[in-house]
């Protein structure tokens, strides 16, 4: 591709957190890889990430003649050092390109970026300010022997046989059961109870369809194990961390979900028939939640039953204590399995908690904020964490991302 000037445009594009097509962004991936400068991408990431050294530089930019940046960008791209610039014609069109560029830049945006060799004096260099991509379809299935399956890497179809039980991940990515009425071969022979797990990692969560047609939403850093095949009198599964489960009616044969490593010591367990629920249990939150959106629980936690109706919840605490709680928000409580953040007078604390877990991040609240600080609103899922940072942020509450470390200031 011939050199030309319409790299400033999209650079602008870019620079700005427009859309490029795909021949845009083609275009751009040339443009860096071509070059031999580190300075070009640090320099494009930083007037995207920076709005501080933006600013910064929009005022030093009052004070320059433009004559004198001229002169800088000749400088850059014909150094009077002993060092020769490249003959090629081709690389010479390129270094002019990459300096028109910089100009189109401080043009668009009031920026000079400064030369590596003038540095502006410092004793401590500020961290880049970077991005964190939203969680995604994450998960791994342990299978009865021990074997491990990463779910977010296998393809689409058959995934594993386990005795006469088929495992399948289909078109739309969940992870589904289904019995063969065949017969069994012996290569494959399970014990009789055997167990398989699916894991989602923090940044993750997956969909699985259980062998008695059960659906269960499992979200991030999450784990629920469960028999292959339901053969006795009841249905038991395993939960740690956060689910939702749609429960096939089957009187003969109750749902139960055991709550381990949750944040009280003794866990819970919900006694089903048929019915849609949320069980929310990390261990980095300070109660246990179950909350009905449709049918009827029984939950039982520490000695102590309660029956829930829809749009009901229970809270157990670290101490033990089980409350019910009426007429709660369902749409916030199971906002997450629709792709939502759903913040209902959420606290500072607990919104912070729900970021860690789905962008995989370490959060550090520093300085005081109010007892009533709360987030109200619904973000999308699937955003990079700065836009949902920009949807949070307020006079009274910022944000600084560093790497993985997001440190939160009032």
């Amino acid at each position: 591709m011939e050199p030309s000037f319409d790299i400033d445009l999209i650079v602008l594009k870019y620079v700005r957190d427009r859309s490029l097509s795909p021949d845009e962004a083609a275009r751009l991936r040339e443009w860096l890889t071509e070059s031999n400068d580190p300075d070009r991408l640090e320099i494009i990431d930083r007037m995207k990430t920076d709005p501080d050294w933006v600013q910064s530089e929009l005022r030093r930019m009052e004070q320059i003649n433009v004559k004198r940046i001229w002169a800088k960008v000749e400088n850059r791209i014909r150094p009077t050092t002993s060092i020769p610039l490249p003959s090629h014609p081709r690389r010479r069109w390129w270094l002019y390109t990459a300096a028109a560029s910089i100009i189109v830049l401080i043009s668009a945006a009031g920026v000079w970026i400064i030369s590596r060799n003038h540095p502006a004096p410092t004793s401590v260099t500020a961290p880049v300010v970077t991005d964190v991509k939203p969680g995604g379809n994450k998960a791994v299935l342990t299978l009865a022997d021990g074997s491990k399956i990463d779910l977010g890497t296998t393809p689409k179809g058959l995934v594993a046989d386990q005795g006469n039980t088929r495992i399948a991940k289909t078109s739309d990515g969940q992870l589904a059961y289904k019995k063969e009425e065949k017969q069994e071969n012996p290569d494959t022979k399970l014990p009789a109870l055997a167990y398989n797990i699916l894991s989602t990692p923090k940044a993750g969560q997956f969909e699985l369809l259980l062998p008695d047609g059960t659906k269960v939403w499992l979200n991030n850093a999450s784990t629920l194990r469960y028999p292959v095949a339901f053969t006795g009198s009841d249905r038991t599964v395993e939960l740690a961390g956060e689910a939702y489960f749609e429960v096939a009616k089957d009187a003969a044969h109750p749902f139960h979900v055991k709550v381990e490593n949750g944040p009280t010591p003794t866990g819970t367990t919900i006694d089903v028939l048929g019915t849609s629920f949320n069980v929310m249990a990390y261990t980095d939150e300070p109660t246990e939640r179950t909350t009905l959106i449709d049918g009827k629980v029984r939950v039982t936690g520490n000695n102590q039953s309660a029956i829930l109706k829809p749009a009901e919840q229970t809270a157990l605490d670290a101490h033990g204590t089980l409350r019910v709680i009426p007429d709660v928000n369902v749409e916030e409580v199971i906002a997450w399995k629709n792709g939502f953040f759903h913040f209902d007078h959420s606290s500072l604390q607990a919104t912070m908690r729900q970021l860690a877990r789905w962008y995989d991040i370490d959060v550090d609240i520093e300085g005081q904020f109010p007892d009533d600080q709360a987030f109200n609103g619904k973000i999308q899922r699937d955003l990079p964490l700065k836009d949902v940072l920009k949807g949070l942020e307020s006079d009274q509450i910022h944000f600084k991302l560093e790497g993985r470390k997001l440190i939160v200031t009032p």
